[in-house]
């Protein structure tokens, strides 16, 4: 493949915390590449890097952005100024040790470029040298967008994601890498009726696990043993219950919960 999605990344005022949950309910482990303590924590599963940053001053907290290993930065470039006007890149600041750039798409959500063969003492360098699998991984990146048929194009088009059978909702698309989906989703202020709106871009990201019964069990003996590190509630008053609702109805897994720093995951087995 052209591009593979390598990292997800998020904001939060607790990122050390955040880690550990990834760490100790979904089995990723922390990079011993590169250590960053003061800018933030990052833990993969061998393939995909989490990149937990500290919420900064005037910044939204939660999901942000996902990144992309690709095999010729100017070839995306070209690719997105012959078809794509509105899409552009800017190169990163050389203190970045993750993304060599920064992109969006025609609808203006953002990703991270660096290119495969860079000598980039990249933070998930570990996944690329090592390569490990394990049972629980990350699958899928989500984001919500005006123009998702668009959006879905431009993704196919510029780095060569492949369609997906993956099950999305309607008017939704799923793009692959061969391992891991781009669900690009709908948006509009109508689908948020009955609760607060939540504004376009990152929406959830998913976790594929060996068997639901194994990581509810896991779920609840981690809750139980450390409360700091149990998922947040979904639901419990009205507008709780109809966001529950909507990202059980519009979401692909099995079972839907949200990290401590209230960041959506959508957990499957399949």
């Amino acid at each position: 493949m052209f591009a593979q999605i390598n990292h997800m990344a998020m904001n939060s005022p607790n990122w050390p915390m955040m880690a550990k949950f990834y760490e100790a309910l979904f089995g990723l482990k922390p990079s011993g590449k590169v250590s960053r303590p003061a800018n933030g924590v990052s833990v993969g599963d061998g393939y995909v890097g989490l990149n937990i940053n500290p919420l900064r001053d005037g910044y939204i907290g939660g999901l942000d952005h996902f990144g992309m290993k690709v095999d010729s930065v100017d070839a995306a470039l070209a690719r997105m100024q012959k078809k794509f006007p509105k899409a552009n890149i800017v190169k990163r600041p050389s203190t970045r040790p993750f993304a060599q750039y920064s992109g969006h798409d025609p609808d203006g959500n953002v990703f991270d470029l660096a290119e495969k063969t860079s000598k980039l003492n990249e933070i998930y360098a570990d996944q690329a040298e090592k390569a490990w699998t394990q049972e629980r991984y990350l699958n899928k990146f989500a984001l919500r967008t005006l123009n998702a048929e668009a959006c879905a194009e431009f993704y196919a088009e510029v780095f060569e994601l492949q369609p997906s059978n993956a099950k999305v909702e309607e008017g939704g698309y799923a793009l692959t890498d061969g391992r891991v989906t781009l669900a690009v989703l709908p948006w509009s202020i109508p689908i948020f009726e009955n609760m607060s709106i939540k504004r376009p871009g990152p929406d959830h990201i998913g976790v594929k696990v060996e068997s639901m019964d194994a990581f509810i069990a896991d779920m609840q003996a981690l809750a139980g043993s450390n409360p700091y590190l149990a998922p947040m509630p979904l639901g419990g008053s009205k507008e709780a219950n109809a966001r529950r609702a909507f990202f059980e109805r519009t979401a692909s897994g099995k079972l839907q919960i949200a990290d401590p720093g209230a960041v959506w995951i959508d957990i499957t087995d399949e």
